[in-house]
């Protein structure tokens, strides 16, 4: 598997940090986990055209990391390099479906050449042999929210979404060899519903994640040296600050 990390910002306006968003491509096809807005231009940038995209998962339906769902949608009906016909799969959390009905539908509407299949998580997904499994995340009482692993040829990337710590992160991050998480903050900073640092670090390490990757990342005044510095004193995985575009071989 290959992640290449979209964007990996906030809500919060950057110039150099994208909305959520992360590419993960497989033997068996292209998904993006999240989409907030700036995906289609970030994808663009990383050389990759949003018609090879297959399926979108979604951690959750706040609008940083939703927001570009609408355009990816509007994007393939115009299919100006060819036109579509395979089916998009949209996957969310639970009341994900009613969330496209009510939200997304009404706008997008239906493409006329292709089939949009929305569904919401289980236990395990099947993606054409690449294993998908979920678990619901503590981040906000309004809405669900999940995080995703994926298991491929003996390899496996998780992908949190906005989460606070919790003890099903570390079931569904067991033994990961690559793993990226909420870091809103760091330690000083630290508000319910996100993971601060030194929480990233201790669930990499309950885990024993091979390596951990820190991203949706609130601008702050203190050096982003504090947050590696936090999560590294809490576990032995290799830690990393997430930047837009960069690209992991997990």
């Amino acid at each position: 598997m290959i992640l290449t990390v979209l964007g990996s910002g906030t809500g919060v306006p950057s110039t150099h940090r994208s909305s959520p968003a992360y590419l993960v491509e497989t033997t068996v096809g292209r998904a993006l986990v999240d989409c907030g807005s700036g995906t289609l231009r970030q994808l663009l940038l990383a050389g990759k055209s949003c018609a090879s995209v297959d399926r979108v998962f979604v951690t959750h339906t706040h609008p940083d990391h939703i927001s570009d769902l609408i355009p990816l949608i509007h994007a393939l009906k115009i299919g100006w390099d060819a036109r579509r016909e395979r089916p998009l799969e949209l996957c969310g959390p639970p009341g994900f479906r009613s969330y496209y009905v009510g939200c997304v539908a009404p706008v997008a509407r239906p493409p006329r050449h292709f089939e949009i299949r929305v569904s919401e998580v289980g236990d395990n997904l099947d993606w054409g042999g690449v294993q998908v499994e979920t678990v619901p995340t503590v981040h906000t009482t309004q809405l669900a929210s999940v995080a995703y692993r994926f298991n491929s040829e003996n390899r496996s990337l998780v992908i949190t979404g906005d989460c606070d710590f919790d003890s099903g992160l570390v079931r569904v991050a067991d033994h990961a060899d690559v793993m990226v998480m909420d870091c809103s903050f760091p330690d000083a900073l630290k508000i319910d519903g996100h993971c601060s640092a030194s929480e990233c670090g201790r669930i990499a390490s309950l885990a024993k994640v091979e390596h951990l990757v820190l991203s949706h990342l609130y601008p702050v005044s203190l050096d982003q040296e504090t947050r590696l510095a936090e999560a590294r004193a809490e576990c032995d995985s290799r830690v990393t600050l997430a930047h837009d575009l960069m690209t992991i071989q997990v």
